[in-house]
Protein backbone atom coordinates (compact mmCIF):
# COMPACT_ATOMS: atom_id res chain seq x y z
CA UNK A 1 0.00 0.00 0.00
CA UNK A 2 1.34 3.41 -0.93
CA UNK A 3 2.02 5.76 1.96
CA UNK A 4 -0.18 8.84 2.12
CA UNK A 5 1.88 11.99 1.80
CA UNK A 6 1.40 14.24 4.78
CA UNK A 7 1.61 17.99 4.94
CA UNK A 8 4.06 19.87 7.12
CA UNK A 9 3.27 23.47 8.01
CA UNK A 10 6.69 24.94 8.79
CA UNK A 11 6.82 27.71 11.38
CA UNK A 12 10.03 29.33 12.59
CA UNK A 13 10.29 31.31 15.82
CA UNK A 14 12.41 33.99 17.46
CA UNK A 15 14.01 35.50 14.41
CA UNK A 16 15.32 37.02 12.38
CA UNK A 17 18.71 35.78 13.55
CA UNK A 18 22.11 36.40 11.97
CA UNK A 19 21.82 33.65 9.36
CA UNK A 20 18.16 34.35 8.53
CA UNK A 21 18.99 35.23 4.93
CA UNK A 22 20.87 31.96 4.39
CA UNK A 23 18.01 29.92 5.84
CA UNK A 24 15.46 31.68 3.66
CA UNK A 25 17.64 31.08 0.60
CA UNK A 26 17.94 27.37 1.47
CA UNK A 27 14.18 27.03 1.81
CA UNK A 28 13.65 28.94 -1.43
CA UNK A 29 15.85 26.49 -3.34
CA UNK A 30 13.68 23.67 -2.01
CA UNK A 31 10.46 25.48 -2.83
CA UNK A 32 9.49 25.67 0.86
CA UNK A 33 7.72 28.66 2.35
CA UNK A 34 7.37 29.15 6.10
CA UNK A 35 5.58 31.31 8.62
CA UNK A 36 8.27 33.20 10.54
CA UNK A 37 7.06 34.36 13.96
CA UNK A 38 9.42 37.27 14.46
CA UNK A 39 10.34 39.67 17.22
CA UNK A 40 9.78 43.31 16.33
CA UNK A 41 13.18 44.42 17.57
CA UNK A 42 14.88 41.78 15.40
CA UNK A 43 12.84 42.80 12.36
CA UNK A 44 14.14 46.33 12.79
CA UNK A 45 17.69 44.98 12.53
CA UNK A 46 16.98 42.69 9.57
CA UNK A 47 14.40 44.68 7.63
CA UNK A 48 15.98 44.19 4.20
CA UNK A 49 16.28 40.44 4.75
CA UNK A 50 12.66 40.23 5.91
CA UNK A 51 11.48 42.09 2.81
CA UNK A 52 13.32 39.59 0.59
CA UNK A 53 11.63 36.74 2.47
CA UNK A 54 8.20 38.32 1.98
CA UNK A 55 8.87 38.75 -1.74
CA UNK A 56 9.74 35.04 -1.91
CA UNK A 57 6.35 34.11 -0.44
CA UNK A 58 7.26 33.60 3.20
CA UNK A 59 4.86 34.95 5.82
CA UNK A 60 5.88 37.16 8.73
CA UNK A 61 3.95 36.61 11.95
CA UNK A 62 4.03 38.46 15.27
CA UNK A 63 6.03 37.03 18.18
CA UNK A 64 5.92 40.24 20.31
CA UNK A 65 8.44 43.07 20.21
CA UNK A 66 11.10 41.92 22.68
CA UNK A 67 10.20 38.36 23.75
CA UNK A 68 8.04 39.48 26.67
CA UNK A 69 6.40 36.97 29.02
CA UNK A 70 2.72 37.61 28.30
CA UNK A 71 1.67 35.91 31.53
CA UNK A 72 3.65 38.48 33.54
CA UNK A 73 2.73 41.75 31.82
CA UNK A 74 -0.44 43.82 31.85
CA UNK A 75 -2.97 43.84 29.02
CA UNK A 76 -1.85 47.33 28.07
CA UNK A 77 1.78 46.22 27.91
CA UNK A 78 0.75 43.23 25.80
CA UNK A 79 -1.17 45.50 23.44
CA UNK A 80 1.87 47.73 23.06
CA UNK A 81 4.02 44.69 22.23
CA UNK A 82 1.55 43.55 19.59
CA UNK A 83 0.85 46.92 18.02
CA UNK A 84 4.49 47.98 17.91
CA UNK A 85 5.45 44.81 16.06
CA UNK A 86 2.36 45.01 13.86
CA UNK A 87 3.44 48.42 12.64
CA UNK A 88 6.90 47.09 11.79
CA UNK A 89 5.42 44.13 9.90
CA UNK A 90 3.03 46.38 7.98
CA UNK A 91 5.93 48.59 6.93
CA UNK A 92 7.89 45.54 5.75
CA UNK A 93 5.00 44.34 3.60
CA UNK A 94 4.63 47.83 2.18
CA UNK A 95 8.34 47.84 1.40
CA UNK A 96 7.98 44.48 -0.34
CA UNK A 97 4.91 45.77 -2.23
CA UNK A 98 2.96 42.73 -1.08
CA UNK A 99 -0.37 42.75 0.72
CA UNK A 100 -0.09 41.16 4.14
CA UNK A 101 -2.10 37.92 3.83
CA UNK A 102 -3.04 37.51 7.49
CA UNK A 103 -2.26 38.51 11.04
CA UNK A 104 -0.87 35.48 12.85
CA UNK A 105 0.52 35.41 16.39
CA UNK A 106 2.44 32.99 18.56
CA UNK A 107 3.15 33.73 22.20
CA UNK A 108 6.85 34.24 22.90
CA UNK A 109 6.14 32.21 26.00
CA UNK A 110 3.71 32.04 28.88
CA UNK A 111 5.64 31.13 32.01
CA UNK A 112 2.61 30.90 34.25
CA UNK A 113 -0.38 30.18 32.07
CA UNK A 114 -2.70 29.70 35.04
CA UNK A 115 -4.70 32.93 35.07
CA UNK A 116 -7.65 31.97 32.89
CA UNK A 117 -9.07 35.49 33.02
CA UNK A 118 -5.84 37.10 31.80
CA UNK A 119 -5.49 34.50 29.05
CA UNK A 120 -9.09 35.07 27.92
CA UNK A 121 -8.50 38.83 27.88
CA UNK A 122 -5.41 38.32 25.71
CA UNK A 123 -7.48 36.28 23.26
CA UNK A 124 -10.12 39.01 23.11
CA UNK A 125 -7.37 41.52 22.40
CA UNK A 126 -5.98 39.37 19.58
CA UNK A 127 -9.44 39.19 18.03
CA UNK A 128 -9.91 42.95 18.40
CA UNK A 129 -6.57 43.56 16.66
CA UNK A 130 -7.56 41.36 13.72
CA UNK A 131 -5.67 38.16 14.49
CA UNK A 132 -7.04 34.90 13.13
CA UNK A 133 -6.16 31.23 13.40
CA UNK A 134 -4.63 30.09 10.07
CA UNK A 135 -6.43 27.30 8.23
CA UNK A 136 -4.30 24.31 9.19
CA UNK A 137 -5.94 21.18 7.78
CA UNK A 138 -6.08 17.67 9.26
CA UNK A 139 -3.64 18.41 12.08
CA UNK A 140 -3.82 15.92 14.94
CA UNK A 141 -5.50 17.49 17.99
CA UNK A 142 -5.42 20.92 16.35
CA UNK A 143 -9.18 21.32 16.28
CA UNK A 144 -9.11 21.19 20.05
CA UNK A 145 -6.01 23.39 20.20
CA UNK A 146 -7.47 26.04 17.93
CA UNK A 147 -10.50 26.35 20.18
CA UNK A 148 -8.15 27.43 22.96
CA UNK A 149 -7.36 30.69 21.24
CA UNK A 150 -6.24 32.65 18.23
CA UNK A 151 -2.53 32.08 18.85
CA UNK A 152 -0.75 29.50 16.70
CA UNK A 153 0.31 26.29 18.44
CA UNK A 154 2.47 23.43 17.14
CA UNK A 155 2.63 19.64 17.12
CA UNK A 156 6.43 19.29 17.23
CA UNK A 157 9.28 21.68 17.96
CA UNK A 158 13.05 21.95 17.61
CA UNK A 159 13.67 19.63 20.54
CA UNK A 160 11.24 16.94 19.33
CA UNK A 161 12.93 17.01 15.93
CA UNK A 162 16.43 16.58 17.36
CA UNK A 163 15.85 12.84 17.69
CA UNK A 164 14.52 12.76 14.15
CA UNK A 165 17.63 14.44 12.76
CA UNK A 166 19.87 12.11 14.76
CA UNK A 167 18.06 9.03 13.47
CA UNK A 168 19.29 6.54 10.93
CA UNK A 169 16.81 7.41 8.22
CA UNK A 170 14.33 4.70 9.19
CA UNK A 171 10.85 5.16 10.58
CA UNK A 172 12.08 4.59 14.16
CA UNK A 173 10.97 8.10 15.06
CA UNK A 174 7.88 8.50 12.87
CA UNK A 175 5.85 11.62 12.48
CA UNK A 176 2.35 11.48 13.89
CA UNK A 177 -0.65 10.50 11.80
CA UNK A 178 -2.16 13.45 9.99
CA UNK A 179 -0.49 16.73 9.17
CA UNK A 180 1.99 18.53 11.40
CA UNK A 181 2.64 22.11 12.52
CA UNK A 182 6.41 22.11 12.97
CA UNK A 183 8.11 24.78 15.07
CA UNK A 184 11.83 25.37 14.58
CA UNK A 185 13.71 28.12 16.40
CA UNK A 186 15.71 30.59 14.34
CA UNK A 187 18.49 30.62 16.93
CA UNK A 188 19.40 27.19 15.58
CA UNK A 189 22.55 27.35 13.46
CA UNK A 190 22.40 26.89 9.70
CA UNK A 191 23.89 23.39 9.73
CA UNK A 192 21.46 21.82 12.24
CA UNK A 193 18.63 23.81 10.63
CA UNK A 194 19.29 22.36 7.19
CA UNK A 195 19.77 18.92 8.74
CA UNK A 196 16.30 19.07 10.29
CA UNK A 197 14.74 20.22 7.03
CA UNK A 198 16.52 17.47 5.07
CA UNK A 199 15.38 14.83 7.54
CA UNK A 200 11.78 16.00 7.26
CA UNK A 201 12.01 15.88 3.47
CA UNK A 202 13.26 12.29 3.72
CA UNK A 203 9.97 11.38 5.43
CA UNK A 204 8.04 12.06 2.22
CA UNK A 205 6.13 15.05 3.49
CA UNK A 206 4.82 18.01 1.55
CA UNK A 207 5.59 21.50 2.85
CA UNK A 208 2.73 23.96 2.45
CA UNK A 209 1.42 27.22 3.82
CA UNK A 210 -2.10 27.22 5.27
CA UNK A 211 -4.93 27.88 2.85
CA UNK A 212 -5.07 31.52 1.81
CA UNK A 213 -1.40 32.25 2.48
CA UNK A 214 0.15 30.86 -0.68
CA UNK A 215 2.40 33.28 -2.53
CA UNK A 216 0.39 33.18 -5.73
CA UNK A 217 -2.62 34.46 -3.81
CA UNK A 218 -0.81 37.53 -2.51
CA UNK A 219 -1.61 40.55 -4.61
CA UNK A 220 1.12 42.97 -5.53
CA UNK A 221 0.33 46.41 -4.20
CA UNK A 222 -0.50 49.00 -6.80
CA UNK A 223 1.95 51.86 -7.34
Amino acid sequence: MLAVERTVYLTIDDGPAGDFKQKVAYLNVLGIQAIWFCLGEALEDFAEEAILAIKAGHVIGNRSYDDADFSAISLQEAREQLERTDQIINELYAGAEVIRPCKAFRFPYMHHEVNDGHFADLQSMLEELGYRQPLFENVKDHEDRSQQGLHVTHTRDTFDLAALAAGDGTQSTPLAAGNEIIKIHDWLGSVPFTSLIDKLISRDVSFQLPQGMNAERMLTAAH
